[in-house]
């Protein structure tokens, strides 16, 4: 393994369930570049396979949560400063300020379901521990969070653990990805989750987003052990790992014909449910116009295409034929205008599809031969042709949210982590 990835590996043989430390071999790092000297895997050959024919697993308890503690101060400023810090020291917490999870607070979150505390959401990994209903409302308390929003964070994290979602490459892969999760029916505005202005950023008016979605990072961190360098080995992280991204889509500004992310995905249109996609980086398109010609229509969605062109190597792997490629956000405003002229959804999501075909001279100068080799074998595509971003027209995600106004689009890419969007019913 590269030099630095001790933690990964433990975590990765913790998560199986192995007690026993996993045989290794570190290398430098310099040794996978290309050219790099191989003397030191050769040195270490006999090791190497020592440990692949020798080492006996076995097999452990999962662990629980660790006992409570007790904090105190002269002063309630004091004693509120010293929990933060013994979070910090735990590696409890994200670095911003926390609410104390007490019994009393956690027991309050508790009254959003009517699940018991013990009832077991699923092992997180890189670690393997396994995340409750008890563990979750910890997470929800330490985050602001109220019992209404417990059923939205249950879900997502339900739709997270799911193993199409893929969230071990997920929290452990080096690229900056995040996970967004879109809240469709009547219990986004139940618990006041922004569909409008600002709906990817803060907002006093509607709190629910940042604190569902911080709630996520603290169930994958705390439970999991999605640490940076550790557990969690992206290079640059992203101010969205904060929060994720956790928002509703305004059902109630969607053109006729335009049926919401969910009923498109199979669910009765009464239900309230949650969608989660992994994405990995996010950008604002400009000039997204009111389309009240089938020019500026056409040129709104042209603009978004040149944003979707991206050669990168994420697009044509494994998750190339039912993965997302992304998610287009259009205000309710735009996607009205768009409807007016004749545009259905699913219009929309082919002429996306179509214009944002990565041209064969780009694909050879932007992937290397082992990539495009690689990507052929993944995907079906073929030499000397345009390579689309995803293998069908509906794997774009397309949904209406923003305020009420148009001039812009919101473009969020698609990460090769998850084989495909999860969907569950809150």
């Amino acid at each position: 393994m590269r030099a630095g990835f001790d933690t990964v590996l433990d975590f990765a043989f913790s998560g199986l369930g192995f007690s026993v430390p996993a045989p290794r071999q570190g290398f430098p790092n310099q040794m996978f570049l290309p050219g790099g000297d191989l003397t030191p895997l050769e040195e270490h050959l006999d090791g190497i396979i020592r440990g692949l024919t020798r080492w006996q697993p076995r097999t452990d308890q999962q662990s629980k949560l660790p006992p409570k503690v007790k904090v105190t101060g002269n002063s309630y400023d004091e004693a509120l400063t010293n929990i933060h810090d013994l979070f910090l020291r735990n590696q409890w917490g994200d670095g911003l300020a926390i609410f104390p999870p007490t019994e009393e607070r956690v027991n309050w979150i508790l009254t959003g379901t009517q699940l018991s505390r013990e009832t077991v959401i699923g092992r997180i990994l890189p670690r393997g521990a396994t995340a409750t209903v008890e563990s979750a409302a910890i997470s929800l308390a330490m985050a602001g969070g109220r019992p209404e929003y417990l059923p939205v964070l249950i879900a997502a994290m339900k739709a997270i653990l799911d193993p199409l979602m893929r969230h071990q490459t997920m929290n452990a892969t080096t690229c900056s990805c995040f996970p967004v999760a879109i809240v469709n029916g009547s219990i986004a505005k139940k618990i006041q989750l922004n569909s409008g202005y600002g709906c990817l950023g803060p907002d006093p008016m509607h709190p629910a987003g940042g604190s569902i979605g911080r709630a996520i990072r603290l169930v994958v961190q705390n439970i999991g052990v999605a640490l940076p360098g550790s557990g969690t080995m992206a290079i640059f992280g992203t101010p969205a790992k904060y929060t994720n991204a956790v928002f509703a889509e305004d059902d109630e500004n969607l053109p006729d014909g335009w049926q919401p992310l969910h009923v498109e995905r199979g669910f009765a249109a009464q239900s309230s449910v949650v969608t989660v996609s992994p994405v990995l980086s996010a950008v604002n398109v400009s000039g997204g116009g009111t389309a009240s010609t089938m020019d500026e229509a056409e040129r709104t969605l042209y603009r978004l295409t040149t944003m979707m062109q991206n050669p990168i190597p994420n697009y044509f792997q494994d998750n190339f034929r039912e993965g997302a490629a992304g998610i287009v956000l259009m205000t309710g405003y735009a996607a009205r205008g768009l409807a007016a002229l004749g545009w259905s959804k699913r219009a929309v999501q082919q002429y996306l599809w179509e214009n944002s075909k990565i041209p064969w001279s780009v694909v050879t100068r932007a992937l290397s031969a082992n990539r495009i080799e690689r990507a052929i074998e993944a995907t079906g595509l073929k030499y000397d042709e345009p390579w689309p971003i995803t293998s069908r027209p509906e794997n774009i995600m397309i949904v209406v949210a923003g305020g009420e106004q148009s001039g812009h689009c919101y473009w969020m890419q698609g990460a090769y982590t998850a084989l495909k969007p999860v969907s569950v019913e809150i």
